[in-house]
């Protein structure tokens, strides 16, 4: 718990912007989610890889320039910003999947909760993988 509170202190800058940015992030990639899925009758899954797609691209340009104030090489960074994104989107259909399918919860209900998981997965990774590029 120590730890916690210590990073947490220490990166506290650097966590406003993240969560700024993912604030932003969050209201693209839940309208588009909706959208497609209410208004294009798309599976939700679908829905949810588009709209988590285009709300990393959001994600990534604003993270590396302005949270992280990344200088390192855009062409080995955006290859490791892919892979943790690829993984965060079969994180974030998987919880989706299990919370619709098995609990039989709203499709946005479980992207809630998956995006409040998926949320630190992102960050720890493009923390220390993806913006210590250099």
């Amino acid at each position: 718990m120590k730890f916690i509170w210590r990073f947490a202190c220490d990166n506290r800058k650097q966590i406003m912007k993240y969560s700024s940015v993912g604030i932003s992030a969050a209201i693209i990639d839940f309208s588009v989610l909706y959208i497609l899925t209410e208004y294009f009758k798309l599976y939700y899954l679908l829905s949810a890889t588009i709209s988590f797609i285009l709300a990393a691209f959001f994600n990534y340009n604003l993270n590396r320039r302005w949270t992280f104030r990344s200088s390192g090489n855009q062409n080995k960074q955006l290859p490791v910003f892919f892979i943790i994104a690829i993984l965060g989107i079969l994180l974030n259909n998987h919880i989706m999947y299990i919370g619709v399918e098995k609990f039989g919860l709203w499709y946005i209900y479980a992207k809630i909760i998956s995006t409040t998981i998926v949320t630190f997965w992102n960050f720890f990774g493009n923390k220390y993988l993806t913006f210590k590029i250099k």
